[in-house]
C-alpha cells in the first residue's frame, strides 16, 4: 500500500520562536517540518536566517524534538539583481539542516529569461549539495511566471536540469487562476513533481482565507491519492497569520497566532486527511 509523507510547513507560526513551533508541531503528531523562509509572506528574511549558526540551532532543536526536515520554504523574486547569491545562501542553508527540497515561487512573466538563467546557474550548486529545487505555481501577480501547468512545463524545458522539479500548491491556483479547476490542473503536474504544498482556502468578501484541511473548498481527496501513488511528500501550509486581499496579494496580522490555535488545525487537519485516505499518515 502506497503511503503519503505529510509534514508541516511554519507559516502558521510565523512570529514564533522556532522551539514553541517544533514542540507544536511534534504535539499534534508530526514529525517532518517545511522551515517558512518566503519573501514577502513571513516576518523579514535576513542573511542571518541562512547562516552557519541558525542551522545549528535549528538542527539542535529537530534533534530536541526528534523532527526531520524534508523541504526549506524559499520563495523570493529569482529575477532580482543578486537572486543567484541570495539563492546559494538557501541552498547551502537546506543541506546543513537536512532538507533535500527548495519550494520556491520564482517571480514575474516579465522577468522569465533573467530568471531561466539564474535557475540554470543554480540548479548544478543544488545538486552538489543533494537538494533539488522545486519552483511552484504561485498565487499572486509578484509570482505569475509559473502559474498553471503549461507554464511550469515550459519551464522545465527551458531550464532541462534533473534538480529542477515542481513543488505543486492547488490553493494557489485558486486566488492566482480562480477560472481554473485547481485539483485538476494540480494533477496534470504530478508527473514533474518531487513536492506538494496542501493548502486549503475559503473564499470571503475580504479575500482569500487559509483554514483547517477540510474546511475550504478544495476537494482534496483525488490528488491526495495521486500524490501518495507517485511518492510525492507533502507540507501542510496552513498560513493562519496571512491572508490574500481581493487583489490576491499577502496581508499579514500584526500578531501572531496562538500556539494553541494552530495545534487545533493541524490535529482537525491530519484527522480529516486520515479520514479521507482511511489509514494513518506517515507524519
Amino acid at each position: 500500500m502506497h503511503s503519503l509523507i505529510v509534514g508541516v510547513n511554519t507559516a502558521m507560526f510565523d512570529g514564533i520562536d522556532a522551539d514553541i513551533a517544533f514542540r507544536t508541531i511534534k504535539e499534534a503528531g508530526f514529525h517532518y517540518v517545511e522551515l517558512a523562509y518566503n519573501q514577502g509572506y513571513v516576518g523579514n528574511i535576513t542573511r542571518e536566517m541562512f547562516s552557519d549558526s541558525h542551522a545549528a540551532r535549528i538542527t539542535s532543536l529537530l534533534e530536541k524534538y526528534q523532527l526531520n526536515s524534508h523541504t526549506l520554504g524559499s520563495t523570493m523574486d529569482l529575477g532580482a539583481p543578486d537572486a543567484v547569491e541570495q539563492f546559494r545562501w538557501r541552498i547551502e542553508f537546506a543541506s546543513n539542516i537536512g532538507a533535500t527540497y527548495l519550494a520556491v515561487c520564482i517571480g514575474r512573466r516579465a522577468d522569465r529569461d533573467r530568471i531561466v538563467s539564474n535557475l540554470r546557474e543554480l540548479a548544478p550548486v543544488a545538486q552538489a549539495h543533494g537538494c533539488v529545487i522545486c519552483i511552484e505555481n504561485g498565487g499572486d501577480p509578484n509570482y505569475n511566471l509559473f502559474s498553471v501547468a503549461d507554464d511550469g512545463f515550459a519551464l522545465l524545458e527551458a531550464i532541462d536540469h534533473p534538480a529542477v522539479a515542481f513543488n505543486i500548491d492547488a490553493g494557489n491556483i485558486v486566488s492566482l487562476c480562480p477560472e481554473v479547476d485547481a485539483i485538476a490542473e494540480t494533477i496534470k503536474m504530478i508527473p514533474a513533481a518531487r513536492h506538494c504544498h496542501i493548502k486549503d482556502v475559503l473564499r470571503k468578501e475580504e479575500g482569500y482565507f487559509f483554514p483547517a484541511i477540510g474546511a475550504g473548498e478544495l476537494d482534496y481527496p483525488p490528488l491526495l491519492r495521486e500524490l501518495a501513488l507517485n511518492n510525492v511528500p507533502c507540507s501542510l501550509e496552513i498560513p493562519l497569520r496571512m491572508h490574500r486581499q481581493r487583489d490576491t496579494y499577502p496581508l499579514r496580522q500584526a500578531q501572531p497566532v496562538d500556539p494553541a490555535q494552530s495545534l487545533q488545525v493541524l490535529i482537525e487537519s491530519r484527522e480529516t486527511i486520515e479520514g479521507w485516505l482511511g489509514r494513518k499518515l506517515i507524519c
